[in-house]
């Protein structure tokens, strides 16, 4: 079985699909994850993102070990590289060429075929899997989604500005809902949940009241 969730930057999506993938006993899949390790695979190449080889050998696998995904990209392991601030502000370059989507979307259809997944991302719904039996949109507004995410990086104590985290999110917004490559929507027939005013676990709760097994 498939559930997708979809929905804006920082509105909650991967910790609501994790959580929901834990009570589900099903695997949690973040497609952004295959993107950041395509980066960083290429940000050690030392190769130029904006002018990559169409042919260049990209080997993009998923194994699921320890209860957790490792994304390899041409037999190494960048799981613990993902979430680098030099791949995370690269990755939306790679995201937006169509070789590098087409590389990711066979691996999570490939992936997800032999397992039960939650997995989150942008165009999980409309793009990878219109066919899902499950399909939410996870909204928030945008104010919230910053402070969130300012209290996140607080968190580890990076030298944020509320404001600016604001500004950033309603680029990305932008960015994503006008690219021209599998832009941000919500799917068909999927359920909307605004998380607003909701807690992860409201959230989550939400979600399996529409899941049947």
């Amino acid at each position: 079985m498939i559930i997708s969730i979809d929905g804006p930057a920082s509105s909650g999506k991967s910790t609501a699909a994790k959580k929901l993938a834990s009570k589900l006993n099903f695997i949690h899949f973040n497609s952004g994850s295959l993107y950041r390790g395509i980066t960083a695979h290429l940000l050690k190449q030392n190769i130029d993102l904006n002018n990559i080889d169409e042919n260049y050998k990209l080997d993009l696998i998923v194994k699921y070990q320890n209860n957790t995904t490792r994304v390899y990209v041409n037999n190494i392991d960048y799981s613990d590289s993902l979430r680098d601030n030099l791949v995370s502000v690269n990755t939306p370059i790679i995201s937006a060429k169509k070789h590098i989507r087409k590389i990711v979307d066979d691996c999570q259809r490939d992936f997800c075929s032999n397992h039960n997944c939650v997995i989150d991302g942008r165009d999980i719904g409309s793009v990878v899997f219109p066919n899902a039996e499950y399909k939410f949109y996870l909204d928030c507004d945008v104010h919230v989604r910053a402070i969130r995410r300012y209290n996140e990086l607080k968190a580890t104590n990076k030298d944020v500005n509320l404001d600016q985290i604001e500004r950033e999110l309603i680029e990305r917004d932008n960015f994503d809902k006008t690219k021209p490559i599998a832009p941000l929507v919500i799917p068909k027939n999927a359920i909307i949940i605004d998380s607003t005013n909701l807690t992860i676990e409201q959230v989550v709760d939400s979600m399996l009241k529409y899941i049947k097994l």
